[in-house]
């Protein structure tokens, strides 16, 4: 179970038209329409992972006021295991005025520093070693100078999404800035500081989120990514950063590497922020239509092709395994493959249809599919999904043999 703590609130949104200009001061008069509300802070982080993974418990506090009751409302039909203390002076509460084609024209909070523990206590009591925990901080006082230390003695795997002194999170496995807090540490980035900053903080990872520009990945030994998806037309930023933190977590959890999460969750991202209102990401948010199939594809014929072809139109990318001239030779005895390992990655990288091309020597593709997390997998007629390779990581389809055609038998009508 993924544990969440953090600041909670309500989000309020006030949406009308402003066509006219007050007569009492230089502003514009918002004719309201509707309102609507949802979770805000870390609770629109647990919606997210709720709506991606399974088993999520939420902790913070709220007020016993109004706005806390209708936010527990709210929570209860999310999917998110509660555990709320009813101890906050009041529930901090997000009001937005908002223009019905998108533009804020005023936000109005509400809300007084949480001083008490009692989050932090419900959710030390429930850990274990192998516990993750998404620390959702807004600088509302859940989260002091001493909760990350001490969540730390419980589990290594903590994620924060920061809002104060850097301090707070030492010991992170990764923290999550976007460029103004990060830049509000450590200056102008540049890689080797960001390196020797998560150094002097002890974090595995510090991930950088920087807008449109993308997300800056580096870790404490001292590598560096950069992700960067591009957006159709940006229609709310709003809970953009508990997306990615949500499901960097997520691919964390499904045993993709860091940087591969990042890359998902920047992907995941940049179609939320195309919705206007915080949306929480969906699974098909997550969709990249990246389709895998393999094979020797030694002698290219009319039946691969037609399967490449199919492969293709399933998704919006292609990758194809090739197995290398040593697991050929294993798979399909002396005298194959008739093709070399350069030939046939050549002659693939050719077709139309074919985005990416790796080549793999183990005797089935099941590391790279592992270490590649496709949405889909392509197999011929000759197999079923139970004997695919991958087929509990992604989505099987079966495409049909194209009967007549085979490399086998071209080998052996060359022969005769």
């Amino acid at each position: 179970m993924i544990k969440i703590i953090g600041d909670i609130m309500l989000d309020r949104w006030i949406m009308g038209t402003a066509n006219r200009m007050s007569p009492e001061a230089p502003i514009p008069i918002l004719l309201e329409q509707n309102q609507k509300v949802s979770p805000g802070g870390a609770a629109n982080l647990a919606v997210n992972v709720a709506a991606i993974c399974n088993d999520v418990q939420l902790y913070g506090a709220v007020g016993k006021d109004a706005d806390g009751y209708g936010l527990v409302n709210l929570l209860k039909n999310s999917n998110v295991f509660l555990s709320i203390a009813e101890d906050a002076v009041i529930t901090t509460t997000k009001i937005r005025l908002v223009e019905q084609r998108g533009q804020h024209i005023l936000r109005w909070d509400r809300e007084k520093q949480y001083t008490k523990d009692s989050c932090l206590s419900q959710l030390l009591f429930s850990l274990t070693e192998k516990s993750m925990v998404l620390v959702s901080d807004y600088a509302k006082g859940v989260i002091k100078s001493h909760t990350v230390k001490n969540i730390l003695e419980k589990t290594q795997w903590v994620l924060v999404d920061p809002k104060q002194s850097a301090d707070y999170y030492d010991g992170a496995f990764l923290v999550k800035p976007n460029m103004k807090e990060y830049e509000s540490w450590n200056g102008v980035f540049d890689v080797d500081s960001a390196v020797k900053f998560a150094q002097a903080h002890n974090w595995q990872w510090l991930v950088i989120t920087d807008g449109a520009k993308g997300i800056h990945i580096v870790s404490k030994q001292g590598s560096y990514s950069h992700v960067k998806e591009p957006v159709r037309e940006v229609a709310d930023v709003t809970g953009a950063g508990d997306t990615v933190l949500a499901v960097i977590a997520y691919g964390i959890k499904r045993g993709m590497t860091v940087p591969r999460a990042c890359e998902l969750a920047c992907y995941a991202a940049a179609r939320n922020v195309e919705k206007f209102g915080v949306v929480p990401v969906t699974k098909q948010d997550l969709n990249k239509g990246v389709v895998w199939t393999n094979g020797v594809f030694d002698i290219l014929h009319t039946g691969h092709l037609e399967l490449l072809k199919f492969a293709r139109n399933q998704g919006k990318k292609l990758i194809v395994g090739i197995n290398d001239d040593a697991s050929v030779c294993r798979l399909k005895g002396e005298g194959r493959p008739v093709n070399d390992i350069n030939t046939r990655k050549r002659q693939l990288e050719m077709l139309p249809w074919v985005d990416e091309v790796i080549i793999f020597a183990e005797d089935t593709p099941q590391k790279i599919i592992e270490q590649i997390k496709p949405d889909i997998i392509v197999k011929g007629g000759d197999y079923t999904v139970a004997t695919t390779v991958g087929n509990e990581l992604a989505q099987v389809i079966i495409f049909p043999t194209v009967e007549g055609f085979s490399t086998t038998k071209i080998i052996d009508r060359l022969q005769s």
